[in-house]
């Protein structure tokens, strides 16, 4: 008997924000693009904006198959405020009830917080907010 293997969360965010943020209207959200991986820019920076990195900062997981991920979104973009705007937004909807399928529950744990990349010296935001995912039963 093979064992469940384990919901890529930070992947099934992706996979739910990508077709909600390109749908919108909002011009901040306009060609972002949404990712697991920042991209091999200037100084390991996003290689295009506005860019929404999705990660993982926290995964605990409890039988039946349900895991609760603290998942980070962070935006860089041509301004603080877009920034914040975008990741605001990219909260709200994956926050809203019944996102998508395989998503329980998403409620935010903090944020949009703004402030500039020390790194690239990009203006980005961040927020987070805390998943819970169904694992499938069968492999």
């Amino acid at each position: 008997m093979t064992l469940p293997v384990p919901v890529d969360v930070a992947g099934l965010v992706v996979r739910v924000l990508r077709p909600q943020l390109a749908a919108r209207p909002e011009p901040v959200v306009s060609g972002i693009r949404v990712s697991t991986r920042v991209g091999h820019g200037r100084d390991g920076g996003p290689p295009s904006l506005p860019w929404l990195l999705v990660a993982e900062d926290g995964h605990t997981w409890r039988w039946p198959a349900v895991q609760r991920v603290v998942v980070r979104l962070t935006c860089w973009h041509r301004s603080e405020h877009a920034a914040k705007a975008a990741v605001g937004l990219a909260l709200a909807l994956l926050c809203a009830p019944n996102p998508a399928p395989g998503v329980i529950s998403a409620a935010p744990v903090t944020g949009p917080l703004g402030g500039l990349d020390p790194h690239t010296d990009q203006p980005l935001a961040t927020a987070a907010a805390a998943v819970r995912a169904r694992t499938p039963t069968r492999p």
